[in-house]
C-alpha cells in the first residue's frame, strides 16, 4: 500500500548540525502548514525512542505520520548530541535546546513546501517547557503541549519523588518494614536536596555527582526557569493534553493554564492515557516506569488523543 506522504532526511544548521526527518503530504500542490515535534527529556531520538532501551516506542514517528495525514508538513529531529545529531548531550543546556527549536523553525519557514506563516510547535514532556520558552519570545501560529503543561522541572521532580517514597513506604512485608525503619523518604529527600544544591552551585556544564556524570548545565537552567512566568507572553493558541494515567506529568495542573496563557488556551485530560501517549488501563506506578514504557511499545497512540489533535490542528491551521 502506497503512503500518502513523502519523508526525506534533512539537516538543520544550528550551533551544531541537527539531523531530522521532514514528512510532507503527497497530494498538496500548495504550501502546507507545518508542525515541529520537540522531544522530551533524556537521550531521545527523532522517533521518540530512548537510548539504552532495547524496545522502540516510535511515539514521535507515529505522531508525525498521523499529523502529516491531516495535511501538515512535519519536522522531527534528533536532539543535540543524540543519534545522528552533532554536539554533546551531557554539555547541552536547556537554552541550547530552545536555540535548536529556533533553528528548526527557520528551516521550516524557508522550505519551499511550507507556509512560513503557519508553523505550529508540538512539545512532549520537557518539550512543552522548551516550546513555551521559545514562543514567549518568538511568534508562532500555535503550540501543543503533550504531557507537560504548567509544571516546572523542579516541581515535577519533587512530585515524582513524593510518589516514589509513598510507594516504597507502602510496600508490604519485610521490604516495606525496612523502608519505614530506615525512613527512606527523609533520607532520600535530604540526598535529593544535596544534589540540587551542588547543581545550583557549580558553573560546569557537566558535573560528577556520586561518581555519575550529570548534565549540570541543563538541570541548573531548568531549576532557574519558571514556565508560568512565560505563559502570559504566549499569545498564540495553546492546546494542552495530559493523560489521567501519567505519573511523570501532573494532569491536575492543566486547569491553571487558561488563567496563565496570554491567548486562547484549551486543555483536556484523556482517560487512561499514560506519559508515552498510549492506552494504560492498569494501576500506575512510579517505580515501574520502564516496564510501563516497554508495555506501551506495542500499542498505538491513544485514539482520543488523535481525535483531539485532529480537531485542534485543522481548526488552527486555517488561522
Amino acid at each position: 500500500m502506497q503512503s500518502n506522504f513523502t519523508s526525506e532526511e534533512v539537516t538543520v544548521q544550528g550551533e551544531y548540525l541537527l539531523q531530522g526527518t521532514l514528512t510532507t503530504p503527497n497530494d498538496s500542490e500548495k504550501k502546507s502548514p507545518a508542525v515541529l515535534v520537540v522531544a522530551g527529556s533524556g537521550e531521545v531520538d527523532r522517533d521518540g525512542n530512548v537510548s539504552g532501551f532495547r524496545f522502540k516506542l516510535d511515539t514521535y514517528k507515529e505522531l508525525t505520520e498521523f499529523v502529516t495525514g491531516l495535511g501538515f508538513a512535519v519536522l522531527r529531529y534528533d536532539k543535540r548530541g543524540v543519534a545522528k545529531s552533532e554536539g554533546s548531550y551531557l554539555e547541552t543546556g536547556m537554552w541550547d535546546l530552545v536555540d535548536d527549536i529556533g533553528a528548526c523553525v527557520q528551516f521550516l519557514r524557508g522550505h519551499p513546501r511550507v507556509d512560513p506563516d503557519r508553523v505550529i510547535l508540538l512539545g512532549h514532556s520537557e518539550g512543552c517547557l522548551l516550546i513555551s520558552a521559545y514562543s514567549a519570545q518568538n511568534p508562532v501560529s500555535g503550540i501543543v503541549l503533550l504531557a507537560g503543561a504548567v509544571e516546572t522541572i523542579e516541581e515535577a521532580l519533587q512530585r515524582q519523588r513524593k510518589l516514589l517514597y509513598g510507594e516504597l513506604l507502602g510496600k508490604k512485608g519485610v521490604k516495606g518494614w525496612l523502608f519505614r525503619l530506615l525512613k527512606i523518604d527523609q533520607k532520600g529527600e535530604k540526598q535529593a536536596q544535596r544534589v540540587m544544591g551542588k547543581i545550583r552551585r557549580t558553573r560546569k556544564d557537566v558535573a560528577r555527582i556520586q561518581l555519575v556524570k550529570m548534565n549540570a548545565k541543563w538541570l541548573r537552567e531548568h531549576l532557574a526557569y519558571n514556565v508560568r512566568e512565560d505563559l502570559p507572553k504566549v499569545t498564540c493558541p495553546i492546546l494542552a493534553v495530559t493523560g489521567s494515567k501519567d505519573v511523570q506529568s501532573d494532569p491536575n495542573r492543566l486547569p491553571e493554564l487558561p488563567g496563565l496563557a496570554g491567548g486562547e488556551a484549551t486543555w483536556e485530560i484523556i482517560k487512561n492515557m499514560n506519559h508515552p501517549l498510549k492506552e494504560a488501563n492498569d494501576a500506575i506506578s512510579i517505580t515501574q516506569v520502564k516496564a510501563l514504557y516497554k508495555d506501551s511499545a506495542s500499542k498505538p497512540l491513544h485514539q482520543e488523543l488523535k481525535e483531539t489533535l485532529a480537531r485542534w490542528l485543522l481548526k488552527h491551521a486555517e488561522m
